[in-house]
């Protein structure tokens, strides 16, 4: 085998970062194995595992699918170990990726870790995994708390800031993005289709295909289903509709008028309450330190 670097993403964000990453990686002779979405994969990433298997949606979805979880763990650190490994490159979803650091850093494997947990919000205590790891950030207030651990933090720009294409579709509609995970477009649907039913010019969108050919299924005509494109801006929407991450702060950034709305199971919820360091969800929110994004949170066994 040649020489390769382990890459990890677990979600659509996270695979919209590792693009270009891939990309380098094989620039300079490298192969690029492990986990990633169709943008990582087109770009020349051999893949270990299902991507859509990583994409879990609160606690209930993380047990259901924890035979697969830890079948996938053990094949990436299997990778991690081999000889031809040169580094890991870790991109969010800390769930998957602390592990893996803990490894790289017991048998001496370089680390970059590509927008790290947000430790700022909750689990503070997995700052001290950082210590000498590189570690690629967005925001001011990040860079501080993370050299305070003893990492060694650079500056990256968010991917949300290079969306600047129109999409004529998206004027003068209400947009509702239900979510970027199949569990999670799941779990909200039922809220979003009820929200748009009040709604005129409501429209769907959907960040990939299979969420795309899922949601036109779903809806059978009842609205219209939109797939966005990578660096496609929410420029031009009446209002959008989504979940409490990258999609808020694309809109955010749009200077589109959002409201951040989630569906999550009841233990989730729970946990959520006493563990959150926040009183916000959604990033412009909690680096603004006001509600600029109306933030409403549900909850469902279903």
């Amino acid at each position: 085998m040649s020489e390769f670097f382990l890459i990890t993403a677990g979600e659509d964000s996270g695979d919209i970062l590792g693009e270009e990453i891939v990309k380098e990686v094989l620039n300079n002779n490298f192969e690029a194995i492990g986990t990633g979405g169709q943008r990582m994969q087109s770009a020349g990433l051999k893949s270990v595992a299902n991507f859509e298997t990583l994409a879990v949606n609160g606690i209930f979805d993380v047990f259901k699918k924890l035979p697969k979880l830890f079948a996938i763990k053990k094949t990436l650190q299997k990778k991690l170990k081999d000889e031809n490994c040169k580094a890991l490159i870790c991109i969010d979803y800390p769930g998957m990726n602390l592990p893996l650091v803990k490894l790289a850093k017991k048998i001496n494997k370089p680390i970059f870790y590509i927008a790290p947990p947000k430790i700022w919000a909750w689990k503070k205590n997995r700052g001290k995994h950082f210590k000498d790891v590189h570690v690629g950030v967005f925001f001011d207030f990040e860079k501080e708390i993370y050299e305070s651990f003893g990492a060694n933090v650079i500056f990256i720009k968010h991917p949300c800031l290079s969306n600047t294409k129109i999409c004529e579709e998206f004027k003068g509609k209400v947009l509702f993005l239900p979510g970027s995970r199949l569990g999670q477009l799941k779990r909200n649907l039922s809220k979003y289709i009820e929200l748009a039913e009040s709604t005129e010019n409501a429209a769907f969108v959907a960040s990939r295909k299979e969420l795309f050919d899922f949601l036109n299924k779903k809806l059978n005509g009842k609205f219209p289903v939109i797939l966005k494109e990578h660096g496609v801006s929410f420029a031009g929407a009446q209002t959008v509709v989504c979940m409490p991450g990258t999609a808020a702060l694309e809109s955010f950034i749009a200077g589109v008028p959002t409201t951040a709305v989630a569906v999550i199971d009841p233990i989730t919820y729970i946990i959520g309450k006493f563990v959150l360091k926040t009183k916000y969800l959604t990033l412009p929110n909690i680096i603004l330190q006001k509600e600029v994004i109306r933030e409403e949170v549900y909850w469902s066994f279903s």
